[in-house]
């Protein structure tokens, strides 16, 4: 009888995880290959702890309410202030997001106020993200939009038809890299403004067994090297 509980037990532990990603953040989420730096490292991390991982793409305005679907059970690219509720895992990655700007324009950016007479193109949600003093300015800027196609804004931004774009600096490098394969248009030297902090993120699960589970395994692959492996892969 014992035998046969333990098989029982075995036979219903969850062995699936279905994580919901932001569907537009290359090169940390790359749909169309479920991989991305972000991809690859919830997967290693669910991997060591004998668990798979079964990506679902959503708009990343959707990520904060995606556990109201019970098919879902976890969240990646979040954070406890978001107010989305559940088991939240230790940081897993940070993004560095920078005010970028043409070099040659030389324009004089130290701090987030300096951004008031230029025109901005954003990242989805920034004005969450980025503090209260950015969320206050982008609320009553007059030319100030976000964007969830990110390699517009490098284009906009070539084209002189943005003053200032907001983004991490390697999904901006990477999109660089799209634009050359996608349109054949050529980047131009761009200037990066450190004005604000690295975000980091989290896992947001349903179940904080997982959560555990996973965090003993983010500590397993940062320590055998792989999480670092993984990085160096997308850069």
């Amino acid at each position: 009888m014992l035998l046969l509980g333990q098989a029982t037990l075995a036979s219903t532990r969850q062995t699936t995880v279905a994580v919901a990603f932001g569907e537009s953040l290359e090169p940390y989420v790359i749909p169309q290959l479920e991989a991305g730096i972000e991809l690859d490292i919830i997967r290693a991390a669910l991997k060591s702890q004998h668990y798979e991982m079964k990506p679902v793409f959503l708009s990343q305005k959707r990520l904060p309410q995606a556990l109201a679907d019970r098919k879902i059970d976890a969240v990646a690219t979040i954070v406890p202030e978001s107010g989305a509720k559940g088991a939240y895992s230790d940081v897993y990655i940070s993004y560095e997001d920078k005010a970028i700007t043409l070099t040659h324009r030389r324009l004089e950016i130290h701090r987030v106020a300096d951004l008031t007479n230029y025109s901005i193109s954003a990242f989805p949600l920034a004005g969450q993200y980025l503090g209260a003093e950015f969320a206050a300015l982008a609320a009553k800027h007059p030319d100030y939009h976000e964007t969830g196609n990110q390699i517009d804004q490098n284009r906009l931004l070539y084209r002189g038809s943005i003053d200032v774009v907001v983004a991490d600096y390697r999904i901006f490098n990477y999109m660089n890299k799209r634009m050359q394969t996608d349109f054949g248009e050529a980047p131009l030297p761009v200037s990066y403004h450190d004005i604000f902090i690295k975000l980091p993120y989290r896992v947001l699960f349903r179940q904080p067994t997982l959560r555990d589970a996973f965090n003993q395994g983010l500590k397993l692959i940062q320590q055998n090297g792989e999480y670092q492996r993984i990085l160096k892969r997308y850069s």
